[in-house]
């Protein structure tokens, strides 16, 4: 589009120059009688006798009426430049005083606005046998009382490893994804790589579109909704806010006017967010907690799904489950995460950006609730498996219908600057360290989640502490970004174990 828009414009010159320039002489006279006001009044003419009506188009008409003209009556040459000259003054005064062409001041240099794009085989037809043949026997059960689940940003990080645990139980599992560009999407599709290797298909195809959403529910009867498509990140939102507002209000409505219409409705499970609990004070967050302050777009919008859920909930007997992560890490994570740019940097021998609070909370460093990615997994699969069935048919409700909202978090909240702590020795290479006051950028500067209510209801439990997970992040993130790196730590590790085995084996022996 700017490409076009920059094109220089190229004026051919027509073989019927003194009709055209008569033409444009006339057309410049009317211009200039219509909105410049002359008080010159123009010479009366004769009366023309009138003409016969032709079928061609008035612009076509009134080219040929003057190309007659100037082939029946001769002008003067010096007139004939006056007007030329007249016409092309004005041309020019007409477009550099458009609104449309005045310069526009420019300001100084800011981060660049991206917009998401999707895959180009995103807007791919779709439909036909060998597709509709690949959704069903993505979504087929292949366990008893097992569950046929459609699963959105099946691509994602949550939304992978929740498809592959889904899967290996034996329930029916597609997957829907629209592979945008917010972080490398090359990244995205070797997650649906390993998904296609366990059977799970992933459609290409945008949450918000509504005749796909349709088609899905209408080849595949699922029995549950795992709602994890979303636009992540709260400093991004200040870049491109209408991608969250199209993604995180208008796509969830368009699920949610999909299960509606579905038969039979299905349970809906679907991620929001602990930003929602945004300058809340009060900690551990708790489920009954304010949530009508939130600090950032994101967080906004999830708020918002939560009260659009209610409302479908309350009117058409959705069954709905909310659950509020607390920052995800691990293996297939998101490049935008902390603990993953970190570890990039750290490798580089980059610095990296570590805030600390501006004051008045509860440390100076920022603190976050990390919940190792298989916690979460673990939690996403307790809330399917207890929602309760939807009572809505025909667009009606039938019944009160379940409508929950649970924590996932870790209850462990651990500054970032040990989380910088640990990679180090783990990646054994020193952080070159910035320490910086926290801008006003949507983050909060601590969470930690109170999940007695999960563990209640859901059994949930997380077991995963920090220092274990982040070494099988940085274990996969090695083995996946620098191979030879993997494989040098691998065999350091290796001669290390030989070492300590010799050790005790001379120690037990000289016992």
């Amino acid at each position: 589009m700017t490409a076009e828009l920059d094109a220089p414009v190229t004026v051919r010159p027509c073989a019927r120059r003194p009709a055209c320039c008569h033409h444009a002489n006339a057309m410049a006279t009317i211009y200039a009688a219509r909105h410049l006001r002359s008080p010159a009044r123009p010479a009366r003419r004769r009366p023309r006798a009138p003409r016969r009506r032709s079928s061609r188009s008035s612009t076509t008409t009134i080219t040929t009426t003057a190309c007659r003209r100037a082939t029946t009556t001769p002008r003067c040459p010096s007139k004939l430049a006056f007007w030329s000259v007249c016409s092309l003054a004005l041309l020019l005064a007409f477009i550099l005083l458009s609104p449309s062409s005045a310069p526009v001041p420019r300001s100084a240099p800011e981060s660049p606005r991206r917009s998401l794009h999707t895959s180009a085989s995103s807007t791919a037809s779709w439909g036909g046998a060998a597709w509709e043949k690949k959704v069903r026997a993505s979504a087929r059960v292949r366990r008893a009382r097992g569950l046929s689940v459609l699963v959105t940003g099946a691509a994602g990080f949550v939304g992978c490893h929740a498809a592959a645990a889904l899967r290996r139980r034996g329930d029916g599992v597609l997957g829907l994804d629209n592979f945008n560009d917010y972080y490398d999407p090359a990244l995205k599709r070797g997650r649906a790589a390993l998904l296609a290797r366990s059977g799970v298909y992933v459609v290409d195809g945008d949450i918000a579109d509504a005749e796909l959403l349709a088609k899905l529910f209408d080849v595949a009867p699922f029995t549950h909704v795992l709602h994890l498509a979303a636009q992540a990140g709260v400093r991004h939102a200040l870049v491109d806010p209408m991608s969250y507002v199209r993604a995180n209000v208008a796509g969830l409505v368009a699920l949610l006017e999909a299960a509606c219409a579905a038969s039979p409705q299905p349970a809906i499970v679907w991620a929001s967010s602990s930003s929602v609990y945004g300058l809340n004070s009060h900690v551990p967050f708790s489920e009954h907690d304010r949530t009508d302050r939130p600090a950032s777009l994101y967080a906004a919008t999830k708020k918002a799904g939560e009260e659009i859920a209610h409302v479908y909930n309350h009117i058409y007997g959705l069954s709905l489950t909310a659950l509020r992560f607390f920052t995800v890490y691990g293996p297939w994570g998101r490049p935008d995460m902390a603990y993953f740019f970190f570890t990039r940097d750290i490798l580089a021998g980059q610095p990296i950006t570590v805030y600390e609070s501006a004051g008045g909370t509860h440390q100076t460093t920022i603190s976050r609730d990390f919940t190792y990615i298989d916690d979460i997994v673990k939690g996403c699969v307790a809330a399917l498996d207890t929602a309760g069935r939807s009572t809505g048919s025909g667009g009606k409700k039938r019944g009160q219908a379940p409508f929950r909202t649970y924590n996932l978090g870790n209850t462990s909240p651990v500054p970032v600057t040990q989380l910088v702590d640990l990679l180090e020795k783990l990646l054994k290479v020193k952080a070159v360290r910035k320490v910086v006051k926290m801008p006003r950028n949507g983050d909060v500067p601590y969470t930690h989640a109170n999940v007695s209510l999960a563990q209640r209801e859901l059994g949930y439990r997380p077991s995963t502490d920090l220092q274990t997970g982040l070494k099988k992040f940085v274990r996969w993130y090695l083995e996946y970004y620098h191979p030879e790196l993997a494989e040098k730590q691998k065999h350091r590790s290796s001669n290390n174990g030989k070492g300590s085995r010799g050790h005790n084996g001379s120690s037990s022996s000289a016992r």
